[in-house]
């Protein structure tokens, strides 16, 4: 044999350390297969969108089922060589077991046909070869999904290790998912009729991405499943964030990630502490996808009482109101949205998707402190019972066995998580009693009281981030449309799946105002204080929120020619990336729809981190100069 050589590979970026490959032509040969893999995806992306973005003829159809068949091959080839010609065979089957897994499923899929229809009609009598057949032909789609996402993800890794600043790398990310979902919605199987505007697809890819809620199109009558499962997938990865549902799954099939993408993550996510953002992550991501699975499922069987196509149908229509609900999208699969015939008084449906929006506003970093708080918990009850002494609750106690059962301090709730709970349980209250007192004798009128305050708590919650109704907005009288408006600017809590100035923001900038007002230089609340940077940040949003919002709405104002109060209405929804609107969304003008496009973009990612994006960040030398005061009123 030959010396031996380290060469990294061509899609190993994220792997932990190098591949030891034996001898040049080895190297060389792992390398041509790199390329194969990479070269695989695109006729693999093309049969896909071939197969169920357009309507193929059955010669077409039988045409690109060979194509995956042959891809499967050259797939399996490929892999098996590469198994031959590593020298560290453990080492790479430790850190590619999903590309090992996917691989042992395509050889079973390739070498074994009739064994795999074997089993399927053990499982299922009666199944006519016809039915195998489409069986057989699924199987070897999502095959062919999963051969791609493995070297997918980590040449995403690769990217993001650039030189490019966090918030520029969010943005981009953000924009390349709008503009895949503008191509997939332009796919004549995504709409019924098989054709949509340029604009008005970028329009929904955008509002969904931008888990925002406003639309131009029916969701429910103008687009395919297609186009839906379109929507659903954007509004998944813009409401968790992209890069977080990207890095999580590079880490399940085996790639690390750099501090540049730690860097990143942490300006997604708010997380303080760069060690912690990999179980922050898998904390966002478990906690998102329990709590979308345990709401749909819900959904699904109290669904059964409306009428649905197919148990599938009514499946679907629980993921899709499910992850709308938690994302804080707003997007729905009746034309009517939540006030459909039946749904709308349906206090259970609604409290399901109530909660969700709750949870999904709240923010990551709250949930994860709460979890942590009931682990600990958890772990202080657990000790105490299989121990036959107490549990000393005084952790100052000299006492050597409470020590030794509760090696880490009492967890308790961060200053963060405290204002976030405050302000949330102040605007919910505040946002009930406002609406039903504006509308108990108007839109509310002729409904039970516990309808009546129900109604009120929906709207409440939905308007500051998640744009469900199951009143119709446009009815709602000019004071209602105020407050609402008030509440959309608020919107949710940082590092969450909603929109708004933040309630954090809305809490710093209150308790600002009110230790100016007593004298005080400095705020403090819960025995803390908080810093001056925070503060600066925080009228700084408010500050640019309004005036990008006075600058859309007048740009509005002279181009389309509606009321006043329903252009404000509009603008605000789209920065608050709520998705409440009072009609007007498909009457207005391609310049009104790309004024609102940019509103949601800008909403969901933020002035703050637009601005620091486009602006070329210095370092300041340590200094100051002599401070001097300025008069403001």
């Amino acid at each position: 044999m030959g010396n031996i050589h380290v060469k990294p590979g061509l899609l190993n970026g994220g792997e932990d350390g190098p591949r030891l490959l034996p001898g040049k032509d080895n190297n060389r040969f792992l390398a041509v297969i790199d390329w194969i893999v990479i070269l695989l995806a695109f006729p693999a992306v093309f049969s896909l969108v071939a197969e169920y973005g357009f309507y193929l003829t059955s010669d077409q159809t039988s045409l690109i089922q060979i194509l995956d068949l042959g891809i499967l091959w050259i797939f399996a080839v490929c892999g098996f060589i590469r198994i031959l010609l590593i020298s560290d065979k453990t080492g790479y089957l430790k850190s590619h077991w999903s590309d090992v897994l996917i691989l042992f499923l395509i050889s079973m899929l390739l070498f074994f046909p009739v064994n795999i229809a074997a089993i399927m009609q053990s499982f299922i009598p009666g199944l006519v070869p016809k039915v195998i057949a489409k069986i057989s032909i699924v199987l070897t789609q999502v095959l062919l999904i999963l051969a791609l996402v493995p070297p997918a993800l980590r040449y995403s890794q690769r990217l993001m290790s650039f030189n490019v600043q966090p918030a520029a790398l969010i943005i981009m990310s953000f924009l390349l998912f709008i503009f895949l979902g503008t191509l997939f919605l332009l796919l004549p199987k995504a709409t019924l009729n098989g054709s949509i505007s340029v604009i008005d697809a970028l329009f929904m890819s955008t509002s969904a991405v931008c888990v925002t809620g406003l639309v131009v199109v029916d969701t429910a009558k103008d687009l395919t499943m297609f186009g839906q499962t379109v929507i659903m997938i954007l509004m998944q990865l813009g409401g968790l964030g992209i890069m977080t549902m990207t890095t999580f799954f590079a880490y399940m099939v085996g790639s690390g990630s750099g501090l540049k993408e730690y860097a990143t993550l942490q300006t997604l996510l708010g997380e303080e502490s760069l060690g912690r953002i990999r179980s922050t992550i898998f904390q966002v991501a478990l906690f998102a996808f329990s709590f979308e699975v345990l709401g749909a499922w819900i959904l699904f069987e109290q669904f059964d009482r409306y009428s649905f196509a197919s148990a599938p149908d009514r499946l679907f229509f629980a993921i899709f109101h499910s992850v709308s609900a938690f994302c804080n999208a707003g997007f729905s699969l009746w034309s009517e949205n939540l006030m459909a015939p039946g749904v709308q008084n349906d206090m259970l449906i609604l409290s399901v998707i109530m909660v969700l929006i709750v949870l999904g506003g709240l923010g990551f970093p709250v949930i994860a402190n709460i979890n942590a708080i009931v682990a600990h918990r958890f772990r202080r009850r657990f000790f105490s019972m299989i121990s036959d002494e107490p549990v000393v609750e005084n952790l100052h106690s000299p006492d050597v066995v409470q020590k030794e059962r509760l090696r880490e301090r009492r967890v308790r709730l961060g200053l963060h998580s405290k204002l976030v709970l405050m302000t949330t349980g102040v605007l919910l209250v505040t946002g009930t009693l406002g609406i039903y007192l504006l509308e108990v004798h108007r839109t509310l009128e002729g409904l039970p009281v516990t309808e009546q305050v129900f109604a009120s708590l929906f709207h409440s919650v939905s308007a500051r981030t998640a744009g469900f109704n199951t009143l119709d907005i446009g009815h709602f009288t000019m004071p209602t449309l105020f407050f609402i408006i008030v509440l959309m600017w608020i919107g949710a809590s940082p590092g969450s799946t909603g929109g708004g100035i933040k309630t954090s923001t809305l809490a710093v900038a209150v308790l600002n105002i009110l230790a100016i007002v007593s004298g005080r230089n400095r705020i403090e609340i819960f025995r803390k204080q908080i810093a001056q940077v925070t503060v600066t940040k925080a009228f700084s949003t408010v500050i640019l929120s309004i005036f990008y919002i006075s600058c859309a709405l007048f740009i509005l104002l002279v181009t389309e020619n509606l009321p006043f109060e329903q252009l404000l209405f509009e603008v605000v929804s789209a920065v608050g990336t709520v998705g409440l609107s009072t009609g007007i969304t498909p009457a207005l003008s391609m310049t009104g729809k790309c004024v609102i496009i940019v509103s949601m973009f800008i909403g969901r990612i933020g002035m703050l981190a637009v601005l620091g994006a486009v602006i070329r960040q210095r370092s300041y030398g340590r200094y100051s100069y002599t401070e001097e005061n300025v008069m403001i009123s």
